[in-house]
C-alpha cells in the first residue's frame, strides 16, 4: 500500500508537467503551475527528514499544506513584486490577468481539509504518546486514505485548471 501513496505523491509532478504542456500559451496558468511545482519539489525534498519525526510529522504536514496554499494566495503579489524589480513584461501580464478561478478555490478548500486532517492526526498521536488514549484509530485507519483522496482530487483540479486556462484568458481579455 505504501507504493500507492508514494506514486501519488510523485504523480503530482506528472500532472503539473501535463498541465504545463496543455496550457503553455496561458501565462497565468504557466505561472501558477510552475509556482506549484516549486512547492511540490520542496515537499518531496523535505520528506526524508520529516518522515523521521514520529510525533510532529503531522504538524509539519499541516504546515506544508499551508505552504501549498501560498501559490493561490500570493502569486499575484509576487508577480508584481518581481515585475517592479526586473521590469519583465511577463510578470506584469500575470498581475493584470490573474483572477481566482473555481479550480483554485477548490484546491484551497482541499488543502484546508488536509490541514484539518493532519491536525486531528497530530492531536491523536500526542494523546496516544502521553497515554491518554489506547489506540490512534484515526491515524491508523483513516488519515492515509483521506490524504490519498485529497491528492487525487488535487491532481484532477490541476488538470482541469490547465484545460480551462485558455478559455479563462479569453474571458479575462474580453472583460478588460
Amino acid at each position: 500500500m505504501y507504493e500507492i501513496y508514494s506514486l501519488v505523491d510523485h504523480g503530482q509532478l506528472i500532472f503539473i508537467a501535463v498541465g504545463l504542456l496543455l496550457s503553455w500559451t496561458s501565462a497565468t496558468a504557466r505561472w501558477f503551475l510552475i509556482s506549484y511545482a516549486v512547492v511540490i519539489v520542496l515537499n518531496l525534498a523535505s520528506y526524508p527528514i520529516s518522515s523521521q519525526w514520529n510525533t510532529h510529522y503531522y504538524l509539519f504536514q499541516a504546515s506544508i499544506n499551508v505552504v501549498f496554499m501560498l501559490p493561490i494566495v500570493y502569486r499575484r503579489n509576487l508577480a508584481i513584486y518581481i515585475y517592479e524589480k526586473t521590469s519583465i513584461d511577463f510578470y506584469k501580464q500575470i498581475y493584470d490577468n490573474q483572477k481566482l478561478s473555481a479550480q483554485e478555490r477548490m484546491i484551497a478548500l482541499i488543502f484546508v481539509m488536509a490541514i484539518f486532517v493532519n491536525l486531528i492526526t497530530w492531536t491523536e498521536v500526542l494523546a496516544y504518546k502521553h497515554s491518554l488514549i489506547s489506540n490512534a484509530y484515526f491515524k491508523l485507519y483513516f488519515r492515509d486514505n483521506i490524504i490519498l483522496c485529497v491528492q487525487l482530487v488535487l491532481c484532477a483540479c490541476l488538470l482541469t485548471y490547465a484545460l480551462k486556462a485558455q478559455s479563462r484568458d479569453i474571458t479575462t481579455e474580453k472583460a478588460n
